[in-house]
């Protein structure tokens, strides 16, 4: 005898984000992420089939096509993490050893800086702070790209962590051309680009992203020059008790 199963019952469908919002961006750049990776992966089976000197051509070819879908899953990659900020909200904070995080991503990017010609330097004190996690790496990676592009060789980046009241805060300082009044006050609209960044490949959401997932944890992030040129800018997150 066979047996009967239960018809498909109909599913609550969830609320489109907001045209224009964060999420919905994600949800586009989702959609694309999937087509984009088999995209890349017909190219690197093709690439390894043009071997032979008659092939040089189409194969360098071909490679320069996979550096740009490359360039393209990177930019996928921070319109999904802005797609993030609109659930900061939702998600639970927690305690995070901000010193810990800053030493680990100094060191991350201690090899780029290194072949940039820049010295990368830390200093502070031990403290713990609230994050949604994960985001003060996500923050630190954005603050430190950005110094390290900006910075000429032969220049250094100082990553300081300290405490101020019931504040945990991390400055990264650069000594690049910096940002004016005007530029600090658009740095972090969506896309926008300063005019030392306009000729830099990169999506212009990297402070936008940055200051969301600051927000979302109860703190801020702060833009100004720096002592010794260039800009400071400074994650700030709130102490843990």
């Amino acid at each position: 005898m066979t047996e009967r199963l239960p018809a498909p019952a109909p599913v609550p469908a969830p609320p489109l984000p907001a045209v224009g919002s964060p999420s919905m961006a994600a949800v586009a750049a989702h959609q694309v992420r999937g087509p984009l990776s088999s995209v890349r992966l017909r190219l690197e089976l093709l690439r390894d089939t043009l071997t032979g000197a008659s092939h040089t051509a189409a194969r360098r070819e071909v490679s320069g096509v996979l550096h740009e879908v490359d360039r393209l899953s990177h930019v996928l990659e921070q319109v999904l993490a802005w797609g993030t900020v609109d659930r900061g909200a939702d998600t639970p904070v927690e305690t995070v050893d901000v010193l810990s995080v800053a030493a680990s991503r100094v060191d991350a990017w201690s090899a780029l800086a290194s072949d940039r010609g820049v010295r990368l330097r830390m200093d502070g004190t031990a403290v713990t702070g609230r994050h949604v996690r994960s985001s003060l790496e996500q923050v630190l990676d954005v603050l430190l790209d950005n110094a390290l592009h900006m910075t000429p060789g032969g220049g250094s980046v100082l990553v300081a962590v300290h405490t101020a009241a019931a504040e945990a805060r991390v400055e990264v300082r650069d000594q690049g051309p910096g940002m004016t009044n005007e530029e600090i006050s658009h740095a972090c609209e969506p896309f926008w680009r300063g005019s030392s960044g306009r000729d830099r490949k990169g999506t212009g959401l990297g402070l936008t992203i940055a200051a969301g997932l600051l927000a979302a944890s109860g703190g801020r992030l702060e833009l100004g020059p720096s002592p010794v040129g260039g800009l400071r800018a400074v994650a700030v997150l709130p102490r843990a008790e």
